[in-house]
């Protein structure tokens, strides 16, 4: 479905209660298909030539995601497709295709996926 995803790392899917759970690289292709959750790749730093750690989310409307949290690092929210939604430090933010968003470390935020997104994770340690 999306080529580049082949250059993770590793994947998995995340359920109802926002655990993730890993599934093989050659299957990321079935879960997407079957638009119930959101799914994550990892890895993708080389591919995106960047120098803090790249994952990849692809959601589909109103799928489950993360519960509200803080990571140890800044991270930019960068959309490749679709409307991604999310609330940051309890403000809604929506992104469309090529805009990002800055996250500083220790800055709460969880996606809430209220249309079908493709998008970047970029941590900077």
């Amino acid at each position: 479905m999306y080529d580049f995803l082949k250059y993770g790392t590793i994947a998995m899917y995340i359920d109802e209660l926002g655990r993730d759970h890993i599934i093989d690289l050659m299957s990321v292709d079935y879960y997407i298909a079957q638009g119930r959750y959101t799914v994550k790749v990892e890895g993708l730093e080389n591919f995106f030539q960047e120098s803090g750690t790249v994952h990849c989310y692809i959601a589909p409307k109103d799928a489950p995601s993360f519960n509200s949290h803080a990571d140890p690092v800044d991270v930019r929210i960068k959309c490749l497709e679709g409307i991604k939604t999310l609330v940051v430090d309890g403000k809604p933010v929506e992104l469309y295709p090529g805009e990002s968003v800055f996250i500083p470390k220790g800055t709460l935020h969880q996606a809430t996926n209220r249309y079908d997104s493709v998008m970047l994770s970029i941590g900077n340690e």
